[in-house]
């Protein structure tokens, strides 16, 4: 009997792994769908239903997985954080001892990040500017990544160059880092990848560390 009841065990729980493998790759596939339609028709001009057709799932199973399309943006960012492998750059960024490396290892974590993720970033910005509760959303978005940003520079104030504060350090850290300027260098004036990350490494090199001076 014991044999059995451990049988029994072993296969629901192998059910149960299956079915959640299955619903997390219908998440995916939601996600891929509604990043695909959005980054094309924009957030205001993509429905549920036409998301479900493009994942080939009913809007029902939309709803029960994720409640709202609003809810879709942070399937987005979740599919973001893994795809662009940011928390894996960050640990090397932050242990890089250098000041200039650890600038150049942050160009190299914003690359990968517009690389994975422009869309993303484009879909939310999007979504905030129409709707009032994302943008609440977007807004503890963009705190975050204040926060984040401001603790990275934190960790070079002693590298600073004289007359950039840590205050000014940050300013230029996120104006930098912003996906316009990817937007406009990378879509736009057809630079490659590896020239953007180049860029931008020489360019916090110089503005945060090598700078003459900040107000």
């Amino acid at each position: 009997m014991g044999s059995g009841y451990t049988h029994g065990v072993t296969s629901d729980s192998a059910r149960r792994t299956h079915r959640q493998r299955q619903a997390e790759e219908t998440k995916d596939r939601v996600v891929a769908a509604a990043r695909t339609l959005m980054a094309r028709n924009g957030w205001a001009g993509t429905t549920v239903d036409a998301i479900a057709a493009e994942a080939g799932v009913a809007p029902q199973t939309i709803y029960a997985a994720f409640g709202n399309k609003r809810a879709l943006l942070e399937g987005m960012r979740g599919a973001m954080l893994r795809d662009s492998q940011i928390p894996e750059l960050m640990a090397r960024a932050a242990a890089e001892p250098e000041a200039s490396r650890r600038l150049e290892f942050w160009a190299k974590l914003i690359r990968q990040q517009m690389e994975t993720s422009f869309d993303v970033i484009s879909i939310h910005r999007q979504a905030a500017a129409s709707d009032p509760r994302v943008a609440g959303d977007y807004r503890k978005v963009l705190d975050g990544r204040a926060e984040l940003f401001a603790a990275f520079v934190h960790e070079l104030h002693g590298d600073l160059a004289p007359g950039v504060s840590e205050s000014a350090a940050t300013d230029l850290l996120w104006c930098f880092s912003n996906e316009e300027i990817y937007r406009e260098l990378v879509e736009e004036r057809g630079w490659s990848a590896d020239r953007y990350e180049r860029w931008l490494g020489a360019t916090l090199v110089a503005q945060l560390i090598t700078a003459p001076s900040v107000a």
